[in-house]
């Protein structure tokens, strides 16, 4: 059996438990707020010019995660005196949990008649969220 020094077994030690400390840290780190940009053309689906509206967007859903399975799901809605318009830039303020390499989906929520609502095919885009919010410009 091989004889490892105490020098060596000390470093090692250290090593180990800076490891744990850092996952530790990461993993129960406050959220951090990453903002959703996209666009939408409102030239065939209009957006609702109040809350009673019926076959046009009410609004968005944007959420962390697949179509499938959605995480920190958050409503977006319509401003209703912006019906006028054709084209708008929208933003959502979400706060991750998570930290990688993650997926953002957005998905138009469309209010048909007899209140049956209907979603949008969703539109998705990976982007890197970074612990505590380091480069939070280069994520967006």
């Amino acid at each position: 059996m091989r004889h490892v020094s105490r020098t060596r077994k000390r470093a090692l030690l250290i090593l180990a438990i800076a490891g744990i400390l850092l996952f530790a840290v990461l993993e129960f780190a406050a959220p951090r707020a990453v903002r959703v940009r996209w666009d939408y053309d409102y030239a065939h689906d209009p957006p609702c010019a109040s809350v009673w509206g019926y076959d046009c967007v009410l609004g968005f859903h944007v959420f962390v995660g697949s179509p499938n399975d959605r995480s920190q799901q958050v409503f977006v809605a319509n401003r209703f005196d912006a019906h006028h318009l054709a084209s708008k830039q929208l933003e959502a303020t979400l706060h991750a949990n998570r930290f990688g390499y993650l997926q953002f989906c957005v998905v138009a929520v469309k209010q048909g008649q007899m209140a049956v609502m209907v979603e949008s095919t969703p539109m998705c885009m990976k982007r890197w969220v970074l612990p505590f919010g380091i480069a939070s410009d280069r994520t967006k």
